[in-house]
């Protein structure tokens, strides 16, 4: 007796060469990446020192270093003859905001006998070389004496016409002076500095202490500088800090692109899947068994 039995083989239609899913991954890096801010130029200091930091909340100028007030301010602590002093530094949108916490056994404050004075020097072209005609120097001392000059001819430090300089002088009870000081990076003075947003200028600190006296003591930061020198080439580094960028805003658009991306993904898996279902080949194969 002969048996015929059917044999059914089902064959379908090759793979598409790639992948939908993986053409939408490429497309939303692509867009993804396009979309990234560009690295930032990091800044080298001359001694090693370097400040940036941005602040929103206006320090006040009383004496008193706060911690909330200047906390988001960068520091760093140099020893010193009489222990130790820590310099503050940061910026808002407009101005420099720069404190000095210096350890000292009394706050001296006898105007032309003996006063203690905060002084900073600027390199406001930043080329590491001379302290000299053009540049800016401030100052803050003990009764809130307060300075703003520049270099003139032959080294001369004279005192500016228009005062861009506000501060205060306070102690506390722990053995530390404190000195704060605001001055504008951009005042629109010839004879101040001319900074902006993202650029770097060079600075010196001075500690004088009873000054004018026949004991006083002249202390430049960082370590290893002179007073007495206008030599640049190891200044610390200030970056004026540009504000930190908005939260981003939700781009509409782009998410429409995203969205309209995957929808076609969708419908083209769709498509495939559809394909390859009706592509499918029965073939019938009849067998004799005996």
């Amino acid at each position: 007796m002969n048996i015929k039995t059917s044999e059914f083989r089902v064959s379908s239609h090759s793979r598409p060469k790639y992948s939908v899913i993986s053409t939408l991954a490429i497309m939303t890096l692509a867009i993804i990446v396009s979309n990234l801010p560009s690295p930032l130029l990091q800044v080298s200091a001359h001694s090693g020192d370097a400040f940036e930091a941005f602040t929103t909340t206006t320090p006040t100028m009383d004496g008193i270093i706060g911690d909330d007030e200047w906390r988001a301010a960068e520091r760093i602590t140099y020893t010193i003859p009489e222990g130790e002093a820590t310099i503050f530094i940061m910026n808002d949108a407009r101005s420099l905001y720069i404190a000095a916490r210096v350890e000292d056994n009394s706050l001296d404050e006898v105007v032309n006998v003996a006063l203690d004075i905060f002084t900073i020097d600027f390199d406001g072209r930043h080329d590491g070389l001379q302290f000299e005609e053009g540049e800016d120097t401030i100052s803050i001392g003990a009764r809130n004496r307060a300075g703003d000059g520049f270099v003139g001819p032959g080294g001369a430090i004279i005192n500016d016409g228009v005062l861009d300089v506000d501060g205060f002088v306070g102690r506390d009870n722990e053995g530390f002076n404190h000195f704060e000081i605001v001055h504008s990076f951009n005042s629109g003075d010839a004879n101040d500095l001319a900074s902006e947003c993202g650029s770097t200028i060079g600075a010196r600190f001075v500690l004088f202490d009873d000054s004018a006296s026949d004991t006083a003591r002249i202390t430049a930061l960082p370590p290893g500088l002179s007073a007495a020198s206008n030599d640049q080439s190891n200044w610390v580094d200030i970056t004026i800090a540009c504000p930190p960028p908005p939260p981003p805003e939700i781009n509409i658009n782009l998410i429409a692109i995203i969205v309209l991306i995957i929808a076609w993904a969708a419908y083209g898996g769709y498509l495939v899947r559809k394909r390859r279902g009706s592509g499918k080949k029965v073939e019938h194969v009849e067998q004799d068994t005996t």
